[in-house]
């Protein structure tokens, strides 16, 4: 490992992130991964904060506004993350994906409800309002988990991802929205009309078909695609940039950050670990991994977004937002740790 720190580091590779950092220097074969996962994880996560960093200091300095957020941000959920997700399932079918597929499914519905369930327990005993148990259950699958997947793992882990995403997604705008809301009434036209939700659709319809998408369109949406990791790192740097440090270190959002990054996530690791391997998929140990850095990752912003437009306590949302996001760090590395650990 010291040798490929030390060794010569590209600065031009796949989807613009450093070559060290790449699936084949992260050691994943098709079987297992490389014991050095978690350290090379924590290297990949530190080099997307010195990006949130610029995000902050161009907030700071003036030369971006706070107003330019939300444009950014809209186009990172609507344009730039379909795009990945689309061209994730250009692979070629297998049965062994196609396994990985309903593994991924299957795994991401158990993480749900194991921590909508889990949630509403705890919420009894520390009194968790609705916002926080919201921030709690949803991650940032898709600004962050996706292009740390893409970065670390490749895009054939982009798909289980994106089945990940997926399933919140549903989820999002049914039990998300009416939790924060405070009712039990859902969107469906939402959670179809997402284009998100239309391309994992269009995904799926392509990989089962064998349909390829090639010419201007592949390198356009491929293109689009490489984007992701540094602006979804840049938007969030400037979200904090705009934010007052009042609003951020409250004991609470601590509370709750440490049971959205440490507590939860570790309950998955240890019912993934029994899983018996090759059973469904022969890509198993990597739809697990993938489900992990999914399931590890910091509080979704969506959860803020609804809860401004809901008229219920956004500054909380947000708040446990930024500081899982400054967190996970440590925290999800040593998830994957646990998990490698524990399977080896």
């Amino acid at each position: 490992m010291a040798e490929g720190i030390c060794g010569r580091i590209s600065l031009f590779t796949d989807f613009g992130v450093p070559a060290f950092f790449s699936r084949t220097r992260l050691g994943y074969t098709g079987e297992w991964m490389n014991p050095d996962l978690p350290f090379l994880l924590a290297a990949q996560i530190a080099a997307f904060f010195i990006m949130i960093f610029m995000g902050f200091v161009s907030v700071r300095t003036g030369i971006i506004g706070t107003e330019e957020t939300k444009g950014l941000t809209r186009m990172l959920m609507y344009v730039i993350t379909p795009c990945v997700i689309l061209m994730s399932y250009q692979t070629e079918y297998s049965s062994s994906v196609a396994g990985g597929l309903v593994l991924a499914f299957l795994a991401a519905v158990l993480v749900h409800v194991i921590l909508i369930a889990g949630v509403k327990l705890a919420g009894r005993f520390l009194k968790l309002s609705n916002v926080e148990r919201a921030s709690i259950i949803y991650t940032n699958s898709g600004n962050l988990t996706v292009p740390l997947v893409m970065s670390v793992l490749g895009t054939k882990a982009v798909m289980y991802a994106s089945t990940f995403l997926a399933v919140q997604t549903i989820l999002i705008w049914t039990h998300c929205f009416a939790l924060i809301k405070g009712t039990s009434g859902f969107s469906w036209k939402k959670m179809m009309s997402n284009v998100n939700t239309i391309a994992i659709i269009l995904g799926i319809i392509c990989f089962f078909a064998e349909i390829r998408i090639t010419g201007p369109l592949e390198t356009a949406f491929t293109g689009m695609g490489k984007t992701i990791g540094p602006l979804a790192m840049f938007s969030i740097g400037i979200m904090l940039g705009s934010s007052r440090v009042t609003d951020i270190f409250r004991i609470r959002n601590f509370m709750v950050s440490a049971m959205r990054l440490l507590l939860f996530p570790v309950i998955p690791v240890l019912l993934f670990a029994l899983w018996p391997e090759g059973l469904l998929s022969d890509d198993s140990r990597l739809v697990f991994t993938t489900v992990l850095l999914a399931t590890a990752a910091p509080s979704a912003v969506i959860v803020s977004q609804m809860a401004l437009i809901t008229n219920q306590d956004y500054r909380s949302a947000s708040g446990v937002n930024i500081i899982t996001d400054f967190l996970c760090i440590f925290t999800i590395p040593f998830i994957i740790w646990i998990y490698i650990i524990i399977s080896d």
